[in-house]
């Protein structure tokens, strides 16, 4: 069952029915370590998870609820400023953000061509609500070369 979900950069653990036709997808990072964002070192031991909920696409008409366990790390360099860190999810997350890339994607796309209030009244059928002040803001997109597997953008 976990092989029809394709989360980007992450391994799902267990597929569940939340309420009536939600699904709860348990996910994590399929990442071993993470580098530090201030020193740059990399580091393989853990410090904490803490879990994160955000909404993505839909499957199969339902809507999808991520549970996503997030590792906090050590950074192990001693003249680092930063004790702890935690594991970057910006392929599918942009930071503090509530929806996945995707479906903030998607929903930008209807609120682009449909317009902002026309968008999130089709979107409510759809199962994807967002509101009309939602959908007049672009959603955080990570840069062309991120998408291609990292390396210095050529200007």
């Amino acid at each position: 069952m976990t092989s029809l979900y394709s989360i980007p950069g992450c391994h799902v653990e267990r597929v569940a029915r939340s309420g009536s036709a939600q699904a709860l997808l348990t996910v994590r990072s399929e990442s071993v370590g993470a580098q530090c964002p201030s020193c740059k070192s990399r580091s393989t031991a853990p410090h904490s998870t803490y879990v994160r909920h955000p909404t993505d696409l839909l499957c199969a008409g339902r809507p999808v609820q991520l549970e996503l366990r997030v590792r906090r790390f050590y950074c192990r360099n001693p003249e680092c400023s930063r004790r702890t860190f935690t594991e970057p999810v910006s392929r599918l997350l942009a930071a503090r953000a509530r929806r996945t890339r995707r479906l903030a994607t998607a929903q930008c796309a209807v609120g682009m061509t449909a317009g902002a209030e026309a968008g999130a009244r089709l979107l409510k059928p759809l199962a994807m609500p967002a509101s009309p002040d939602t959908l007049r803001k672009p959603p955080v997109l990570l840069r062309s070369h991120e998408y291609l597997g990292g390396g210095t953008p050529e200007r």
